[in-house]
């Protein structure tokens, strides 16, 4: 996978996992109150449909399991249509969609081992 593909994936994940963090424990009655979560978990979706937009199609083709034009669609809709956003939906996706996006793409990305220049 190209260095660029990569960066883009590993801002996926970090922010998947973040959506996961910020919505731990959290009912969907307080996260339609918490504007500022909301704001948030937003943010956070928006930036996974901007990386997901910079992989490229052999990096998708190398993660075909993952729906990239329905993730695009999501990030165009908040940024574009953000005055007639689905709270719903944007919790239903902060629940039921990051861990497996998570789970999709972590098993791609090099360990930090991996990434570590070794010491001479």
């Amino acid at each position: 996978m190209i260095p660029r593909d990569l960066h883009a994936l590993f801002d996926i994940v970090r922010s998947a996992e973040l959506v996961v963090r910020y919505t731990d424990g959290v009912s969907e009655e307080a996260f339609a109150v918490d504007e500022q979560l909301q704001d948030a978990v937003i943010r956070r979706l928006s930036v996974i449909g901007e990386a997901a937009g910079r992989i490229s199609e052999l990096g998708r083709g190398e993660l075909s399991t993952i729906d990239w034009p329905k993730i695009r669609g999501l990030r165009n809709r908040l940024v574009h249509e953000y005055d007639n956003i689905s709270l719903r939906i944007v919790w239903a996706i902060s629940q039921n969609e990051m861990a497996d996006l998570v789970s999709k793409i972590k098993p791609m990305l090099p360990t930090e081992e991996q990434l570590s220049i070794p010491e001479e």
